[in-house]
C-alpha cells in the first residue's frame, strides 16, 4: 500500500555498544521491526592509540519507518538517553518517505480465525 509523507524513515548510526538500548528506546516509543547494519567509518581527525595506530568504534546502522510524528519523537529520545550530542556518539535523523510498497504501518494485525 502507497504511504503519504506522514511516514517517515527513522535512521541512527550508533556504536555497537549502545546499539541495544536503541532498540529499547525506538521499542518503548512503539517502534519496532529495526534493520540493523555493521559499519565503519573513518572520522576527521580519525582517533589516535598509544602507538599511532587509527582507531575507530564498531558502528551499527539502523533504520526504522515509522510515523513521522513517533520517527522525530524516537530521534530526540535517541538524542538525549545516548547523548548523541556529545562528539563521536553517533547520531540519529528522519527522512520523509514519499512511497512505501510492501509495509502498512498503519494496519492492526487481527489473529485468525480458528476454523
Amino acid at each position: 500500500m502507497e504511504q503519504s509523507a506522514t511516514t517517515s524513515l527513522l535512521i541512527a548510526i550508533v556504536t555497537d555498544d549502545v546499539s541495544d538500548k536503541a532498540l529499547d528506546i525506538a521499542d518503548r516509543s512503539g517502534i519496532s521491526g529495526a534493520t540493523m547494519v555493521p559499519a565503519s567509518g573513518i572520522g576527521s581527525p580519525p582517533i589516535k592509540t598509544f602507538f599511532g595506530l587509527t582507531f575507530q568504534s564498531a558502528m551499527t546502522l539502523m533504520f526504522w519507518i515509522a510515523d513521522t510524528e513517533v520517527a522525530n519523537r524516537t530521534a530526540l529520545q535517541l538524542r538525549d538517553e545516548l547523548n548523541l550530542d556529545s562528539p563521536r556518539q553517533g547520531l540519529a535523523l528522519t527522512l520523509p518517505v514519499d512511497q512505501l510498497y510492501g509495509l502498512n504501518i498503519n494496519q492492526t494485525q487481527t489473529p485468525p480465525t480458528p476454523p
